[in-house]
């Protein structure tokens, strides 16, 4: 009895291997690589205008005079045969148009061949001189920038925007799409709705709204200028390695703020909203938040990834 329960676990076992080799054999992935690059001499005052539909951009920022692009048209379905068709829907523009070199892509479906079948994805891949002028529209995608220090706009929805070491200027509209930074060093402006946000190491000069997400917020004492955020039904959290490094304005309105001890005796309440004032001794970049109808936590950053107070 013994040894047959011991051959149908062992059956057991090849056919879910079967099952797991032809399961990966199912989705056949077709691939297009076009590659270009578009000189850029001038890379203080040249515009890039990327405009992407149901793809991942890429960029990053070079000491280079060019801009190099490496853009990935991919189609998937279970038939070989279609995705090799349909790959053939992809449409893209890379090109310098006077002063502007843009790149976009999308799809066309030929009018005899019916619904679209395949899933259609593009990712491009593109460096640029670091201080050049940067717009970046994009749906249905993420979007990755790194090493930039010029003026650089986002726009985006349905994806998720993640950005390392960018200085400059930067401005970014966010619909259903999330952000995370990591040492973003700007003068921002930051627009969204339905996000989670999550900033670390946050200097500059800042100015966030924010409305129906979640907003973290970790600031650089030794880079951070100023922040102002207002958010509505947003859960903000404002995590400081150092209670002193900074002078807060915070207001939670018709919700409550949570608070470490060190700053209760700076705490009041008007009518239906909570106030905190805290300034250290000293000249301090000035922390300024207001929060309607969303929890506003302000606690010290340790050593846990996202921690929220207690009042």
């Amino acid at each position: 009895m013994k040894n047959l329960f011991v051959h149908i676990v062992l059956i057991a076992g090849i056919m879910a291997g079967v099952r797991g080799r032809v399961n990966a054999q199912t989705v056949q992935v077709v691939t297009k690589v076009v590659e270009r690059t578009i000189a850029c001499p001038d890379g203080l005052t040249q515009r890039i205008s990327i405009n992407a539909r149901k793809a991942d951009v890429q960029v990053r920022g070079w000491n280079r005079g060019v801009v190099g692009i490496r853009l990935r048209l991919v189609a998937k379905h279970t038939d070989r045969a279609v995705a090799e068709r349909e790959v053939g829907y992809h449409q893209y523009t890379l090109q310098a148009n006077g002063t502007v070199i843009e790149l976009s892509n999308g799809f066309v479906i030929p009018q005899r061949a019916g619904k679209l079948q395949s899933q259609l994805k593009a990712v491009y891949e593109i460096s640029i001189p670091n201080r050049a002028l940067l717009t970046v529209n994009n749906s249905f995608g993420d979007v990755n920038l790194r090493d930039l220090a010029g003026e650089t706009t986002v726009t985006f929805e349905y994806g998720k925007l993640n950005m390392n070491e960018l200085t400059g200027k930067l401005t970014i509209k966010s619909e259903y799409g999330d952000v995370e930074g990591q040492s973003v060093n700007t003068t921002l402006v930051c627009r969204a709705e339905k996000a989670d946000i999550i900033l670390r190491d946050l200097g500059g000069t800042n100015r966030i709204q924010s409305r129906y997400g979640k907003l973290y917020i970790f600031p650089d004492a030794g880079t951070m200028d100023a922040l102002v955020v207002t958010a509505e039904r947003t859960e903000v959290a404002l995590l400081p390695k150092n209670l002193d490094d900074f002078s807060y304005d915070l207001t939670a309105i018709k919700t409550q703020l949570y608070q470490p001890h060190a700053t209760t005796d700076f705490w009041t309440r008007k009518n239906d909203s909570e106030l905190l004032n805290y300034s250290p001794p000293g000249k301090k970049p000035r922390l300024q938040i207001t929060s309607k109808y969303g929890p506003l936590h302000l606690m010290l950053f340790t050593k846990t990834d996202v921690p929220l107070g207690s009042k």
